[in-house]
């Protein structure tokens, strides 16, 4: 918690970001700026800005967010050698599990940039810095602030809201108490029709930045995954988006991840990484094949033996070879599959040396359209359900859905969207905000013991040592 009022120093240096795609977060920290000294003109609200956009690129958003929502998942298995992962993986997870920790502190060091930014911007008053960019620079904020609590919310349940940049010592002011998930729920959504009204549906290049778009569809997830459902708004926020022209499905699956077609029309929000220097994407490294990365070591994230039949039971080949790739003759054994030839996670499919151009892709249409299908399942319009399920299927060189009631929509959506999104980051979240985690996880043969306790982690140790007002989550 000591983390929450720490002095925001990493503003990055001014640019007034215009038409760049790849160069976008491609910029040298200038240190030993304060709040009180900063702030002051246009280029200050850019860099202030630009550093809480630089947080995607940490560790969270570029390795443990795929751990958090596939590896916990019937989606894969931990792989690699790291005693964290493997209990995350097997809901054996501790206090002091070193995942735990650090992203609640990525997570709340994310959400104090974006306050410092909150908090700051709209005092400015300077020639190079116009009304309409202002508004935008706020609203572009409050959505990364809401997709940080999105996470935070969906990992450990009940959290500390802290909506303010704090500058103090007193303890009073720096250690706050859990606040409900529906609060959390109510200040990500307030957040988000704050951001809507303020950002544009396109910027000259829009993936890299908070748009409209992106906004509808993380206020779409928002109200899908709160305790009490709202599916009349998520059917709101998800036809803002279908219903006009700005994002279209590409033709080929295989498109959104063979490197040649990044910031795409499908494209929502994605972060943006070079192949160089601090702002490259080391994540790949750590997931491909070592004919790939070319080294030895066992990789992490291995896509799960469930996950492969259900791509084979769905006669789902085209996702099936886009999302995983096989290689024999490896270094190193895995139980899981005796038979040598292990299978890796396919969608990221550079590595360079631990500094790969990926982008990596938080949101996209395909996802929004099955979201929409959801809504409109649960609001009985059963045919425009089906119809946007077969849109996905039709792009994937599926045949239409055989599901005609709404019990069978509801499991050939889900199923759906674990084939359509695999590996994207997804899956346990989903599983968790239909009620369908503890069965499918203990139905797996794996000897796990699920239970509701260990759906959310615990809150770390070394964050009720400091913070008094503090409470453990149940069963840990």
């Amino acid at each position: 918690m000591k983390r929450y009022n720490s002095i925001f120093i990493l503003f990055f240096a001014a640019s007034i970001l215009s038409g760049c795609k790849k160069d976008f977060l491609d910029r040298e920290p200038i240190s030993d700026l304060t709040e009180g000294n900063f702030f002051k003109t246009g280029n200050d609200a850019e860099s202030a800005i630009i550093a809480a956009y630089d947080n995607l690129q940490t560790e969270y958003y570029i390795f443990d967010y795929y751990i958090n929502n596939d590896v916990v998942s019937d989606d894969c298995y931990a792989g690699g050698d790291n005693q964290n992962n493997f209990q995350l993986d097997r809901f054996t997870t501790t206090t002091t599990n070193g995942n735990v920790n650090r992203d609640w502190i990525y997570l709340y060091d994310a959400i104090s940039r974006t306050n410092a930014v909150l908090d700051n911007v709209g005092n400015i008053n300077s020639p190079d810095l116009t009304e309409t960019r202002k508004q935008e620079i706020l609203g572009e904020a409050a959505f990364l602030r809401a997709m940080h609590y999105f996470q935070l919310v969906n990992l450990y349940g009940a959290i500390p809201l802290i909506t303010h940049k704090v500058n103090s010592t007193d303890p009073s002011i720096v250690y706050q108490a859990r606040v409900p998930v529906e609060a959390i729920y109510e200040s990500i959504i307030t957040d988000l029709n704050f951001a809507v009204s303020r950002v544009p549906w396109v910027y000259p290049s829009s993936k890299q930045r908070a748009t409209r778009g992106a906004c509808y569809a993380l206020l779409a997830k928002a109200h899908a995954h709160k305790p009490t459902p709202n599916w009349a708004e998520v059917l709101n926020a998800t036809s803002a988006i279908t219903s006009g022209s700005t994002y279209s499905l590409m033709t080929n699956y295989n498109f959104l991840w063979d490197g040649n077609h990044e910031n795409c029309a499908e494209s929502i929000f994605e972060i943006q990484f070079v192949a160089s220097g601090s702002e490259a994407n080391w994540g790949p490294q750590l997931t491909l094949p070592p004919s790939i990365t070319k080294d030895s070591w066992r990789k992490f994230n291995t896509p799960s033996n469930d996950l492969i039949a259900a791509f084979k039971a769905a006669g789902d080949t085209l996702r099936y070879h886009a999302s995983i790739v096989y290689e024999t003759k490896l270094p190193w054994k895995d139980s899981y599959f005796p038979n040598d030839t292990i299978p890796f996670t396919y969608k990221l499919r550079t590595a360079a040396g631990w500094a790969s151009p990926n982008n990596n892709i938080l949101i996209r249409l395909a996802d929004v359209i099955l979201l929409q299908a959801e809504a409109k399942t649960e609001l009985n319009d059963l045919a425009g359900a089906i119809t946007d399920l077969n849109t996905i299927r039709t792009r994937a060189m599926l045949p239409n859905t055989h599901a005609v009631s709404q019990d069978q929509l509801r499991d050939s959506i889900a199923l759906e969207r674990r084939l359509e999104l695999a590996f994207e980051g997804h899956r346990w979240f989903d599983l968790k905000r239909t009620g369908k985690a503890i069965s499918t996880m203990n139905n797996l043969n794996l000897d796990y013991n699920v239970t509701t306790e260990r759906l959310i982690w615990p809150i770390p140790q070394n964050e009720l040592d400091r913070n008094p007002k503090l409470t453990q989550n149940p069963g840990y």
